[in-house]
């Protein structure tokens, strides 16, 4: 049998589908398929753009955001406001109750305000969001009511007053630079027999130009439109905001120590513009919008009031010494050997500034040589006493604030060269007393402090380790310190917390009564050593609560800023968050 293949028959395939057509069907579906998805990328980056444009993040506060719809809604309203108040400037400008030199710094101002609106805006957001939250963990709410007042608030300009001003400042000390009970007094008795002037006739130009010592007393002492809270003394501004038109006031005595008498000759009362949220609708700007910028303000105010309440409020307080030493200044060259010294001067007839055109051969500059020679002798016995000679003994300026301790001096400062060749001699050990040195200015005693080497903080950790008891970190603040309690061991009496920089105030509160801080440094202040003496509850002082008052709320919330998780997306500050 023969067998032979059977013959294979081609089937007839399904239109459209042979190798040609398929390709080309293939190739179409693919290019319709890539303009679907085309279009598709594109609705979605637009639908993306559009949402990242106004619900996108333009800054972030732990988590919450802050979208760029906020801020475009918050600059219409800064720039509105900016715009206000220039008009007002303007009015008040043409009224004559402001000076074109003033009105033109104020107008500078805003123009400056306007060049950085966006990140000032946006920092300003950034405030609200935190101080809303650090409100409500402190209990505060803000009331519908609360909203309506500060928009009248914002709506009202104050009461101002023409204010003349006769001042009379104590004379400070030539040697010391401090004022004494008798020189206040003396200038009180000055101020009050001007005030006797005025109440017997006189007039107040001629009093003014005679009495006072004010820069304007050629002026008769015309400082100009004020309002109450216009920064002057809080107890003078009170005083010319109770007065009688053209009466003068009792003569107010300043924190500053100075003795004032005020008088008004005119005064413009608070007023409030009746077309002030009309004008925030002309602008564009929705009411409800305005108000939850108010409502901001209102927490802001609310916050600080508390905070500064809560820091006037008895407390934890501690006794502490304190070893300061403040950041070096600079040499003009970095390369530059720099050295720490203390002196005491002893000028031919107590006078530095005529020592130089006195001949060598005067009596004066024997008599200078045998004092410098004495002070030496002793100090070299006792050198625990340097700090008390140079404070009662030196003819320099500033001995007597300072224990003689100089600046740093370096291979480049332009200082009498006999004193340069001393200070820089090589080989000088911290602590090494040089016998006398003739300069222009007479003879010095001088004590070789340290090297810039060494630096302040490894220096202050050498003495951390040599005060062993309270006796012995009292005399090395005497030594070394360059604060305003040296001369009394470092004492500088009770701080409060959060009196002082966030820094220095964990150092003074985070160790135990009899012990000492950490070294501590400050940037572009100076480095820091605390020993804790004792700790009580304690009311503030006077000091302490114009410190509370005058920074107490912007100190606290700086290191709430710190802590918190903050996020930039845009502006100068992107990045940095």
């Amino acid at each position: 049998m023969t067998l032979r293949a059977r013959p294979v028959a081609r089937r007839r395939g399904r239109a459209g589908w042979d190798a040609g057509d398929r390709r080309n069907n293939l190739i179409n579906l693919g290019f319709f398929a890539a303009i679907g998805l085309s279009i598709l990328i594109l609705v979605g980056y637009a639908a993306w753009s559009w949402y990242d444009d106004h619900f996108g993040a333009a800054a972030t506060v732990n988590g919450q955001v802050i979208t760029k719809d906020d801020l475009r809604s918050r600059l219409k309203i800064e720039d509105y406001n900016l715009t206000y108040v220039a008009s007002r400037v303007q009015t008040l400008l043409a009224l004559g109750r402001v000076s074109a030199t003033d009105a033109q710094r104020q107008l500078d101002i805003i123009t400056q305000r306007r060049q950085q609106l966006t990140d000032l805006t946006l920092e300003r957001l950034v405030d609200v969001a935190l101080q809303s939250k650090l409100a409500a963990d402190n209990g505060i709410t803000v009331t519908e009511a609360d909203v309506d007042a500060q928009l009248v608030n914002l709506a009202t300009t104050s009461e101002e007053r023409h204010v003349w001003m006769i001042e009379v400042t104590p004379n400070a000390d030539a040697i010391t630079g401090e004022v004494t009970d008798e020189q206040k007094r003396v200038a009180l008795g000055n101020a009050q027999r001007a005030l006797a002037r005025l109440k017997s006739g006189e007039s107040w130009e001629d009093v003014a130009r005679t009495a006072s010592d004010a820069g304007n007393a050629a002026q008769s002492g015309d400082i100009g439109w004020l309002a109450k809270d216009s920064g002057y003394d809080t107890g003078f501004m009170d005083a010319v905001f109770a007065a009688d038109l053209n009466t003068p006031t009792d003569v107010i005595e300043g924190e500053d120590g100075v003795y004032r008498i005020g008088r008004v000759t005119e005064s413009a009362p608070a007023s409030v513009d009746g077309t002030f949220q009309s004008g925030i609708t002309d602008a564009g700007i929705l009411m409800a919008d305005y108000r939850v910028a108010a409502r901001g303000d209102v927490v802001r105010k609310k916050l600080s009031d508390k905070i500064v309440a809560d820091l006037s409020a008895p407390g934890l307080q501690r006794h502490v010494l304190e070893i300061y030493l403040p950041t070096p200044n600079a040499a003009a060259n970095p390369s530059d050997e720099g050295v720490k010294v203390r002196q005491i001067l002893f000028a031919p007839n107590d006078d530095t500034t005529k020592a130089k055109d006195l001949p060598a051969d005067d009596p004066a500059w024997a008599k200078a040589k045998a004092e410098a020679d004495a002070a030496y002798a002793d100090l070299q016995l006792h050198p625990e006493k340097f700090d008390e000679m140079a404070r009662t003994l030196s003819d320099e300026r500033t001995a007597k604030q300072t224990g003689g301790k100089q600046p740093w001096y370096y291979t480049g400062s332009t200082v009498d060269q006999a004193f340069k060749d001393a200070i820089l001699a090589p080989g000088l050990t911290p602590g090494q007393l040089l016998p006398p040195v003739k300069s222009t200015f007479g003879w010095h005693v001088i004590q070789f402090m340290r090297p810039i080497g060494t630096g302040d903080a490894a220096w202050l950790t050498q003495l951390k380790a040599k005060a062993t008891s309270e006796a012995a970190f009292r005399q090395l603040a005497i030594d070394n310190s360059e604060g305003d309690g040296a001369k009394d061991g470092g004492d500088i009496g009770w701080v409060a917390k959060s009196q002082l920089a966030d820094k220095l105030d964990k150092a003074v509160f985070a160790f135990g009564v009899g012990t000492m801080s950490d070294v501590t440094e400050v940037t572009s202040d100076g480095t820091y050593l605390f020993w804790i003496l004792a700790e009580e509850q304690r009311s503030p002082t006077k000091d302490q609560l114009k410190i509370f008052t005058d920074s107490g709320f912007s100190t606290w919330y700086t290191k709430q800023k710190e802590a918190a998780k903050i996020e930039y997306n845009i502006g100068s500050s992107a990045g940095t968050g």
